[in-house]
């Protein structure tokens, strides 16, 4: 069969289309490789985390939790233990323990259970201003009784620390059960506790931001690497210029080094340099 010209030019197009459009083997090899180490370090994140998340559960329910001490404290929500002074906890390599409800927090819907255990590996609490939207997420709970499951997913929302309970937004599929899990970022660090979720839509979830749980639960803020800054009022704190929060008690996730800490009292502005971990506690106006 003859080709005319324009046949020609039309074949020679298809046959640059077509070579263009196959797979090369070396730019295979090198998504293959790529797609390799993203679940190289999805697994190892699990394997980090998963020790320390816990199974809790009682007479009327069950839920998540995970340590932030060695010494066997567990942060949870407060929906999770209801008004139950003992919870009965399983750890991840099997052994059932029986936990005291120490702290209770209802308002912000947080707990902290203690079991008598020693070096257990406590999820690292991550600093402040760790968590913005667009963020890669994973969580590890246990959804409908799914002991131990790992979803992944990204913050999708923030809401701001001036509402009356303050959350971020996660699109990380969750069930119930999955609440006072935690919900870690890149490195594995606790960002966030899982809280709550829409029935009636997919994948919009809510956690409460960590820093929360260190403000409003006194033993956990005895424990963390955190800088406590007191007020006599609720006048705005800034530290290094950012606004953190307002009095009369901020905590805050640092890390070492110097923080210039300011507010506006009686009229005066009053700032005060903090070498941390030196100093872990500031009263300013005194």
């Amino acid at each position: 069969m003859m080709l005319t010209r324009s046949g020609k030019r039309h074949l020679l197009l298809v046959l640059a289309v077509a070579a263009l459009c196959a797979p090369r083997p070396g730019r295979a090899a090198a998504q293959e490789s790529i797609l390799q180490e993203i679940q190289r370090e999805q697994r190892e994140l699990f394997t980090r985390v998963a020790p320390s998340v816990v199974f809790i559960t009682h007479e009327n329910g069950l839920g998540s939790g995970f340590f932030v001490s060695s010494d066997g404290v567990i942060l949870t929500n407060a929906h999770v233990v209801q008004q139950h002074p003992q919870v009965q906890v399983v750890l991840h390599d099997g052994r059932r323990l029986t936990g005291e409800v120490i702290e209770l927090a209802e308002d912000r819907d947080l707990a902290l259970v203690k079991v008598q255990v020693n070096n257990v590996a406590p999820l690292r609490m991550a600093g402040m201003h760790d968590v913005a939207v667009g963020d890669w997420a994973a969580a590890v709970g246990h959804g409908r009784g799914a002991i131990w499951t790992y979803t992944t997913g990204m913050i999708s929302n923030i809401y701001p620390s001036g509402e009356e309970r303050p959350l971020f937004q996660t699109q990380i599929p969750l069930n119930p059960g999955s609440s006072g899990g935690p919900v870690v970022n890149l490195r594995g660090e606790a960002i966030g506790v899982v809280t709550a979720g829409l029935t009636d839509a997919q994948s919009i979830n809510f956690a409460i931001p960590l820093q929360q749980a260190i403000a409003h639960l006194p033993t956990l803020s005895e424990r963390c690497d955190c800088l406590v800054i007191e007020l006599a009022n609720t006048t705005p704190v800034y530290v290094n210029d950012v606004m953190v929060g307002s009095g009369p008690r901020v905590v805050l996730m640092v890390e070492e080094g110097m923080y210039e800490v300011a507010a506006l009292i009686d009229g005066r502005l009053v700032r005060r340099q903090v070498s941390w971990p030196q100093s872990r506690k500031i009263t300013l106006g005194e």
